[in-house]
């Protein structure tokens, strides 16, 4: 496996390649607040047990889980621009709906400027001949 970056690979570590791999998958981009309760979104993923673990070594913080090689950006970003078009969409929404870091989405909204127009970058299409 491929070693995976920053506290995933420490979560690795705690609580297995399994566990950081699926907290990767879903929550990849995305702060966390780190919590053992059966019903947190971290023991949703992980399990009770591996997010009693992952706890005692980190605290109760708040985290940005890194994506890892695990979630890409490429050919998501029209996407985002076109949920963040809408003022009442945050970026933080249109990052889990578009499967990107929160730092990208916050990023294109920041491109967009205050006209709430789509930035003129290329997203990877190709001009028609």
């Amino acid at each position: 496996m491929i070693p995976l970056p920053g506290i995933l690979g420490e979560i690795a570590a705690i609580a297995g390649d399994r566990a950081a791999t699926r907290l990767a998958m879903r929550h990849g981009g995305q702060e966390m607040k780190l919590s053992a309760h059966p019903e947190s979104a971290l023991a949703q993923v992980v399990g009770a047990e591996a997010a009693a673990a992952i706890v005692a070594a980190f605290g109760p913080v708040k985290v940005t889980i890194p994506m890892a090689h695990l979630r890409g950006t490429r050919g998501r970003r029209a996407a985002i621009a076109k949920l963040l078009s809408d003022p009442t969409v945050s970026a933080a929404k249109a990052a889990r709906i578009c499967d990107v870091h929160e730092r990208t989405a916050r990023r294109v909204r920041e491109q967009m400027g205050s006209h709430n127009a789509a930035p003129l970058l290329d997203w990877g299409s190709e001009e028609p001949e």
